[in-house]
């Protein structure tokens, strides 16, 4: 899914004004790529679902704020935050179909070239670098959930993320 983040941008600035179609327009064009990333980290379509919606009325009732500069990665910001603090609240389903797939995981399937270069430059990190970052962004663990996952101090959970960060970066700025 290409994301125009120009017409975001315009998008939101016509929803603070309370533009009925643009919020519309909004939500169509980018609601099933955050539904599913909601569903990464919950596991669960009816509460993916519900905090999305949830999101999108935050948004809608003038809660929360878009920055200028980037609407787009504010929207995912946003909505993924909705997911990690539902975790928090309720804690987590679906974590079982996780155990013993470490060696294998991968960030979803992508669906853009930025998204493509990032799943090839994770494939390349060491197995624990990329487990625990995927662990951290994909799936909204905390350090101490990826801690318990992996079987490893929390120390080293944060060096693996730091590190493999820093070789992601490398890695895509090539």
């Amino acid at each position: 899914m290409d994301i125009d983040k120009e017409e975001i941008r315009t998008l939101f600035s016509r929803i603070m004004l309370q533009d009925r179609e643009a919020f519309t327009t909004l939500y169509q064009r980018t609601s099933g790529y955050l539904y599913t990333r909601i569903l990464l980290i919950v596991r669960d379509r009816a509460i993916a679902a519900d905090l999305l919606q949830e999101g999108y009325i935050k948004i809608w009732h003038g809660k929360l704020r878009s920055p200028i500069d980037a609407p787009w990665a504010w929207l995912c910001q946003v909505m993924r935050n909705q997911a990690i603090d539902h975790i928090r609240q309720h804690g987590r389903r679906g974590e079982t179909a996780l155990l013993g797939q470490e060696d294998n995981l991968i960030a979803p399937p992508p669906q853009q070239e930025k998204e493509r270069r990032l799943t090839d430059c994770l494939s390349r990190l060491e197995a624990e670098k990329r487990s625990a970052i995927v662990l951290a962004w994909y799936h909204g663990f905390s350090h101490p959930e990826i801690a318990s996952h992996l079987s490893a101090p929390q120390g080293t959970i944060k060096s693996w993320i730091r590190r493999g960060l820093s070789e992601l970066k490398q890695c895509l700025s090539q």
